[in-house]
């Protein structure tokens, strides 16, 4: 058996044994029970601290969109990521994440005038909207010259 076979039998026999620990059930609780582990380590100590912490962060992300209304997997994803960078404030995490709605609404309305779909476009529309601002004529602009066709296109 190679090394990384024996890590992979590690890691699948500490998540097993976690989880029959705190009476958890179900293969997509064994896989993030998994992707705690490799971030942490094989220390079980770790792992039960990391699971804690990371039940924590979801119950609070669970709590914030109760009380707003907000659904969705992506939502509570979204939310988790703010309270790793900002805590467990509910104040700073609401409006961060309605700044970012606010954002990818106002990208999607540039998206849908010029006839463009997709969440990689959206992304390179709201990184031109950090560099440019939110003038519609400069995101434009930069979209053109930053899309190959449209640069031969034009040309």
């Amino acid at each position: 058996m190679s090394e990384q076979e024996k890590k992979i039998d590690q890691k699948e026999e500490l998540a097993t044994r976690f989880m029959a620990q705190e009476s958890l059930e179900g293969k997509p609780m064994f896989i993030k029970i998994k992707k705690i582990i490799d971030s942490v380590g094989l220390d079980i100590e770790k792992v039960k601290e990391a699971y804690l912490l990371e039940k924590k962060k979801e119950e609070f992300a669970n709590k914030i969109m109760s009380l707003e209304g907000l659904k969705g997997v992506p939502v509570l994803n979204t939310l988790k990521k703010f309270i790793d960078k900002f805590g467990f404030n509910k104040d700073v995490i609401l409006q961060k994440y309605l700044a970012l709605k606010e954002k990818e609404d106002f990208a999607n309305e540039i998206m849908s005038g010029e006839g463009l779909k997709g969440k990689s476009t959206r992304i390179k529309v709201m990184r031109i909207m950090d560099t440019v601002g939110w003038d519609k004529k400069k995101i434009k602009t930069s979209l053109l010259r930053a899309s190959i066709a449209s640069r031969i296109h034009n040309e």
